[in-house]
């Protein structure tokens, strides 16, 4: 229960900048979530800070260089405010109660995903996480949010929600880069992989009419066993190819396979109707990626996710102009919507419409 707590809290920091509902991205990685998530073929010097190719590492210059760390926050069914307002506004309330209590209208989504990394020459150290957690009310839940107007002695006794949470981290992930093509080649082609020591966690309760009224704690779900959550440990691979002009000026392209090797994070537990359920955090995924570089202007089509192992297979496309000081970028995914950012120096930031939180996913959830 504990990281779902910390999930809202961050989400609800992210709030100050963003009050609709919608996802905001700080750092390293904001520049291709600006660009609609596409940037698998991007070449030039602020692609090889990217952790979701790691062939680009392979152009990397060969001295020691940090990574700007990066930060995701995600929330859908409610906005970012109404996180932060349960937070500053309710701090006392137990957390499976408070949540449900505060957002029994409708399905809700939180999620963060962080990342930080050093690298020398083609070597990078990083550590990443992702988290996401559901709050899914009963259809008497949400006729008690909606009309009750937090009146305990309208409860019918028939009000129910889920709460359901996973996190992803890897500490520490190692990447390693090499050209695989002839030294003089006109078009160079560089390989890389990138192993991840990952831990999981999965966790369920249930908060009755009964805890609503008295304000106590959530029951934990059957499959917990009367535990909080239940945990697992493995090793993943990711393993990613890069085709590009030596002068890095014109196209270039990209294959990246997400968990080649699958650290195995599945999980027998239930759904919001009590049905049993098995959850598959990490499946293998493949995409490809192409970019255009001319100038001042950058252009990124990704197919994301072709062997649909977290849903339908996804098309992200992107643009970068950049100026002398400032980069203005756009972009669209199938699955999100428009997205926008801009970059100055190290700072780099993209809003947008439920963007993704990783430009390979890691989650399934």
């Amino acid at each position: 229960m504990k990281f779902l707590t910390t999930a809202a809290i961050i989400l609800a920091a992210g709030s100050l900048v963003v009050r609709a509902e919608g996802d905001i991205t700080f750092g390293g990685n904001a520049r291709a979530f600006a660009m609609g998530g596409a940037g698998l073929a991007v070449v030039d010097e602020l692609g090889r800070t990217s952790s979701a190719n790691p062939a680009s590492l392979a152009l990397q210059s060969r001295s020691f260089r940090m990574g700007i760390p990066s930060l995701g926050l995600r929330a859908s069914g409610i906005p970012l405010r109404q996180a932060w307002d349960h937070i500053t506004g309710n701090p006392d309330l137990n957390d499976a109660v408070g949540l449900a209590r505060d957002f029994g209208q409708n399905t809700s989504q939180f999620g963060v995903s962080l990342g930080a990394l050093v690298s020398y020459s083609h070597l990078t150290l990083g550590a990443e996480g992702v988290a996401t957690a559901y709050i899914i009310p009963n259809e008497a839940l949400r006729d008690w949010a909606r009309n009750a107007n937090g009146n305990l002695a309208a409860l019918t006794g028939n009000e129910r929600a889920d709460l359901l949470g996973a996190a992803v981290y890897s500490l520490p992930s190692f990447a390693v880069a090499e050209r695989v093509s002839p030294a003089m080649s006109p078009t160079r082609i560089d390989m890389g992989a990138k192993i991840k020591f990952a831990r999981a966690l999965y966790t369920h309760y249930l908060a009755s009419a009964d805890n609503i009224r008295n304000n106590t704690q959530g029951t934990p779900a059957p499959e917990l066993a009367g535990g909080t959550s239940l945990s697992k440990e493995g090793l993943g691979v990711d393993v990613g190819f890069l085709m590009h002009p030596r002068d890095r000026q014109g196209l270039s392209a990209a294959l990246v396979v997400a968990n080649l090797v699958g650290p195995e994070f599945t999980f027998d537990g239930t759904d919001s109707a009590g049905a049993a359920t098995r959850y598959t955090l990490q499946p293998r995924s493949a995409a490809v990626g192409l970019a255009y570089a001319s100038g001042r202007v950058l252009a990124a089509l990704d197919g994301v996710d072709l062997t649909r192992a977290y849903g339908p297979a996804q098309a992200r496309m992107g643009v970068e102009y950049t100026t002398r000081a400032i980069s203005f970028r756009a972009g669209y995914a199938s699955s999100c919507g428009l997205t926008a950012g801009i970059g100055w120096n190290y700072l780099q930031l993209a809003v947008g419409n439920k963007t993704p939180l990783e430009i390979i996913q890691t989650l399934r959830f």
